[in-house]
């Protein structure tokens, strides 16, 4: 008897779950879970699982297996940040890869099983490829890139009053913080940003919310100007859980290692805010990690500049 329609979803469905739990185990254990294994390989392979239990006459519906990775991969996501595998923040960052890489594998898969003759028992060894890719992986040390964001904002203040509100971002209030990407998928808020000394060597201790708190030490002292310091962040003082290991500050993949802000005069009464920050990211998906990394680090500089230009133009 041909398997029914239901029965190929319920198959694909929860036999793509189970593959990638034991995928994402597998790999945790070889602590690669950002790596190409993860996040290239193993989607094409879960858009593969539907079309592997499919029979010929099945895979003419072409749609329901470009759509069905989708499935798994959602299911796979939510029992993940359920269980408390991942984070909502790697979950967002790897969820296109697994979504478009996904319904490629299907589209390939489809097409090599209807040119086959027989029961196409040999795709089945496709399902090693995760492991054979990792075992590979594994030879490569993955290599330190570090980059700086740079964020700008014009704010309708005097230089000496915007001066007084970069130095200092005290006891930033819920109400003073707009609507960011980065509060969507987790990140914690700031919440103070005190500095002791102006000076160089001066700390300025930052504490955000969930408990985080660290230094930025002050390297360079411009009064009026600006200022850079570098950052200094014990991984072990982050509340656990509080951010994902991914993307732990001062982790093994991803830290902020300096930053500075630049006050420069533009006609009567406005100020161009400029605020950099370097990082560090060590994966062997450098290229993608590090196009979301600048993207969420200034999404966040957005969000203190709008704060210090509040502050300055009331």
């Amino acid at each position: 008897m041909k398997p029914s329609r239901l029965r190929i979803f319920l198959l694909g469905l929860f036999g793509g779950v189970a593959y990638a739990f034991l995928v994402m185990l597998i790999l945790s254990f070889w602590h690669q879970n950002v790596s190409i294994s993860y996040i290239l390989i193993l989607p094409l392979i879960l858009g593969a699982i539907p079309v592997l239990f499919s029979t010929k006459e099945q895979l003419h519906a072409y749609a329901f297996y470009l759509v069905m990775p989708w499935a798994i991969t959602l299911l796979f996501f939510l029992l993940c940040l359920l269980a408390g595998f991942e984070g909502m923040i790697c979950l967002v960052v790897i969820i296109a890869p697994f979504l478009v890489l996904g319904s490629l594998g299907a589209f390939i898969y489809r097409i090599i099983r209807l040119k086959q003759t027989g029961a196409g028992t040999r795709l089945y060894v496709s399902l090693l490829l995760p492991f054979g890719v990792l075992l590979l992986e594994s030879l490569i040390t993955p290599s330190d890139q570090v980059k700086t964001v740079t964020t700008h904002l014009m704010i309708q203040a005097n230089p000496s009053v915007v001066w007084q509100h970069v130095k200092n971002v005290k006891h930033i209030q819920p109400g003073e913080l707009e609507p960011h990407f980065v509060h969507l998928i987790g990140i914690p808020r700031p919440v103070n940003g005190q500095l002791d000394q102006e000076r160089v060597g001066g700390i300025r201790s930052i504490t955000w919310e969930k408990g985080i708190a660290f230094q930025e030490r002050i390297t360079s002292w411009h009064a009026g100007v600006g200022f850079t310091y570098d950052i200094k962040v014990d991984p072990a003082s982050i509340p656990p859980q509080t951010l994902d290991e991914h993307i732990l500050i001062g982790g093994q993949y991803f830290d902020v290692l300096a930053g500075g802000y630049q006050l420069k005069p533009v006609g009567l009464d406005r100020t161009q805010v400029t605020l950099r920050c370097t990082y560090r990211m060590t994966t062997t998906l450098n290229p993608y990690c590090a196009w979301w990394a600048h993207f969420i680090l200034n999404d966040f500089n957005e969000m203190i500049l709008e704060v210090i230009k509040k502050r300055s133009e009331s």
